[in-house]
This record gives C-alpha cells, sequence and structure tokens, in this order.
C-alpha cells in the first residue's frame, strides 16, 4: 500500500474517531428533573406548582398511543420527568398562559432523541385542528404547533405545544390560555429558560 493510501486511510480512521468522541461528548446525562422549567423562571406572576416535578415512564408519556410507547422504548428512554404549573384567573379576560406543562425526557442517543422527536412532531402536525408553527432557533432543532378549542362556555382557548432538541433530550413545554391572550412568544420566552438548565 503506498504513502497515499496509508495516509487516506490513517484520516478516515481519525476522523471517525474524532467524530464518534465528540457525538459522546456532546449528550447530556443529568436527570431530566434538572432540566425542567422552575417556578422562577416563570415570567408570569401568580403561578404556583399545581403538579410537582416527579419522573415519568413511557407508558405515562404515551398514555394510550401504543405506537408512540413502542418508539420510546425501542428508541431508548432512559429517564423523564414532568412538572405542571397553574394560576387561577378568569379565562375570559386573561392575559398569557394559565397551564403549563414542562417535560424533559432523556435517551441513551443522539438518534433515539431525534427519531422521538420527529415522530412527535408529524404526529402533532396532523392532529385534528393542529396549526404548524415556525419557532426559531432553539435547541439542535425545534417545533410548534397550536390548536383552538371552545369551551362549554363558549370561550376560545389555545394550547401550544413546543418541542425541541438538544443532543439526547427532548423537551416539550404546552402552554394553555384564551386564544389572543396566550401567543407562541410566551411558549418561546420560557423555552428558552428551560433550554439554559440544559447548559454544561
Amino acid at each position: 500500500m503506498g504513502r497515499t493510501a496509508v495516509l487516506g486511510v490513517f484520516l478516515t480512521v481519525a476522523l471517525a474517531a474524532c467524530s464518534g468522541a465528540g457525538a459522546s461528548d456532546n449528550r447530556l446525562s443529568g436527570e431530566p428533573s434538572h432540566y425542567l422549567l422552575t417556578i422562577d423562571q416563570l415570567v408570569t406572576p401568580d403561578f404556583s406548582v399545581y403538579e410537582g416535578a416527579h419522573a415519568v415512564d413511557a407508558a405515562a408519556i404515551a398514555g394510550t398511543d401504543q405506537s408512540q410507547l413502542h418508539r420510546l422504548q425501542s428508541d431508548g428512554l432512559q429517564s423523564a420527568a414532568t412538572i405542571r404549573f397553574f394560576r387561577q384567573v378568569e379565562l375570559a379576560t386573561a392575559d398569557g398562559p394559565i397551564d403549563i406543562i414542562s417535560t424533559a425526557e432523556r435517551f441513551a442517543t443522539t438518534a433515539g432523541a431525534s427519531d422521538v422527536y420527529q415522530a412527535d412532531v408529524a404526529r402533532h402536525d396532523a392532529g385534528s385542528g393542529e396549526t404548524p408553527i415556525s419557532t426559531g432557533a432553539l435547541g439542535d432543532t425545534a417545533h410548534a404547533d397550536s390548536v383552538v378549542k371552545t369551551t362549554a362556555s363558549g370561550i376560545e382557548a389555545v394550547q401550544i405545544t413546543l418541542e425541541w432538541r438538544t443532543a439526547n433530550v427532548v423537551n416539550v413545554i404546552v402552554v394553555r390560555g384564551r386564544y389572543g391572550g396566550t401567543r407562541l412568544d410566551d411558549a418561546l420566552l420560557i423555552g428558552h429558560r428551560q433550554a439554559t438548565n440544559e447548559l454544561p
């Protein structure tokens, strides 16, 4: 084998090794509960913790969706946690979210997290009444969907689901409130704050 061929093999192996090391170094290894939004990161006053931070498994995340359950399990969900905040206000006049759910899911690999993230986005985009919305830069990749429903009292309420992936962690922020009073900007503001919890 000539010098050029040997050099080519060496560079290929060296680059592959460096690439593998980098991917491994980028993975997050902390407990998902440490990545969740905290009450002091909320920008709207009067929120309290409705459900404290707690671990959730694949079955709790998927609910009755068996295909989602299988994907979470096969893509290597290692650990997940969620927390919920609520503020007691009149929905008809509320500005800003009144209900916020923060979730973080850590996977064994970035590829597994990416697969689950993409499946989540596709599922929401195809949901009844769901409208996809661009988010701008957040994590490695991000997406949002909104859906508007009319309550029994005739008030239009909106739910915005903001989901992004940072390396091997999938993050989800769900905000609910009065349509017109709760916007994607509200979800993005607290989403960016949650993202800082994953910084080294």
